[in-house]
């Protein structure tokens, strides 16, 4: 399995990557995300993400089938907890055709060995409730539920 690094000319792809996880999240959750969102909009973000030195994309297959979106994030210490250093996987996509070929899994060991060389104490990612399949996944690679938010309307 090939694993790189995006660089800004990546960023086209990645947002093409994108756009069935996002149709997904729009599906099942429309009230919270554009179902297409605005392709120079979509291209900006991954560009600036490209661009930060606490983000990391990584790609997966050749052509890139998959992409992982990493985030450093440092919380000082106060009065109730101790600092931490952890890194988000903000986004992990697979285009639907080339799952359970090990992108997915590829992604993660690429995500955790930045973890390890970034030092950070944790990995934390999150998950909308109706994605059963990513959770499984994410259970099957040794994360575990860590907190829980609850909605409500007014």
């Amino acid at each position: 399995m090939t694993i790189r690094r995006a660089t800004p000319a990546d960023a086209a792809v990645i947002a093409r990557l994108n756009a069935h996880v996002q149709g997904w999240h729009a599906e099942h959750y429309p009230d919270v995300f554009h179902a297409k969102p605005d392709p120079a909009a979509l291209r900006a973000f991954f560009d600036g993400h490209l661009a930060e030195a606490t983000s990391t994309i990584f790609l997966a297959g050749e052509p890139p089938a998959g992409y992982a979106l990493c985030t450093l994030q440092f919380r000082e210490p106060s009065l109730f907890s101790p600092a931490i250093r952890r890194l988000v996987i903000d986004h992990i996509a697979v285009a639907p055709e080339a799952r359970r070929k090990g992108h997915g899994r590829a992604l993660l060991d690429a995500s955790r060995q930045l973890a390890r060389d970034l030092a950070v104490d944790e990995i934390m990612l999150d998950t909308w409730e109706a994605n059963h399949d990513a959770h499984a996944f994410f259970r099957a690679a040794g994360f575990s539920p860590r907190r829980m938010l609850f909605r409500a309307t007014p």
